[in-house]
């Protein structure tokens, strides 16, 4: 699959994402500790996923590593992670995309062609 091709869907899933009220972290900014919307593109999909700021997912993943998974960073997380996967499915595929959930963790992945 052409790089370009899915360069372009990337492009159209960030407009769609930013038209409904999301700002997408710019691709080169990814890495960045603030979290947020992240559109990438992959070997033969487009990922999107929401990543919350690294001092709450640092927080919760060191304590569920340490089985304290009742504790509030860990219930903060998983619940924005969850709400805002949710949400994102539900966005883009009213956008008409046929998004499909990751198979690692929280996100979506929209191939070419499928919208």
């Amino acid at each position: 699959m052409a790089l370009t091709e899915l360069e372009a869907l990337a492009a159209r899933v960030r407009f769609d994402l930013t038209s409904a009220g999301f700002t997408p972290v710019a691709p080169e900014h990814e890495d960045d500790a603030d979290g947020g919307l992240f559109v990438s593109v992959s070997d033969d999909h487009v990922a999107v996923s929401w990543g919350t700021h690294d001092r709450l997912s640092e927080e919760a993943i060191d304590l569920m590593e340490a089985g304290e998974r009742g504790e509030d960073a860990v219930i903060r997380y998983e619940t924005t992670q969850a709400a805002m996967h949710l949400a994102l499915g539900s966005i883009l595929n009213a956008f008409g995309y046929n998004a499909r959930p990751h198979a690692f963790g929280f996100g979506h992945i929209i191939r070419p062609g499928t919208q």
